[in-house]
């Protein structure tokens, strides 16, 4: 698969950090009720990321505070849609 590839050719260390460091922040707002029980942390995470990622590394389009509510607010409603389940 080339997207696996991809990352192993990469020093992904840092992302994963991130990631691993993020993750409490969302199981807090899953017990505090704010996202549904079933959400899965790092694949909200993963939601938030793609259309920054997309854009820093195929469009080359601008990343600002637009993008970044954008991205928020689609993350937020794949979670509420339910269609970030932990598997």
């Amino acid at each position: 698969m080339r997207g696996a590839g991809f990352a192993r050719s990469r020093d992904t260390s840092h992302a994963v950090d991130r990631f691993q460091r993020a993750e409490p922040v969302v199981a807090r707002a899953i017990e505090r009720g704010e996202l549904p029980a079933d959400t899965d942390p790092a694949e909200l995470l993963k939601a938030l990321a793609a259309p920054i990622c997309f854009r820093l590394v195929f469009t080359g389009e601008p990343v600002d505070e637009a993008t970044a509510d954008r991205a928020v607010r689609v993350a937020l409603a794949a979670a509420h849609a339910r269609v970030l389940p932990a598997v």
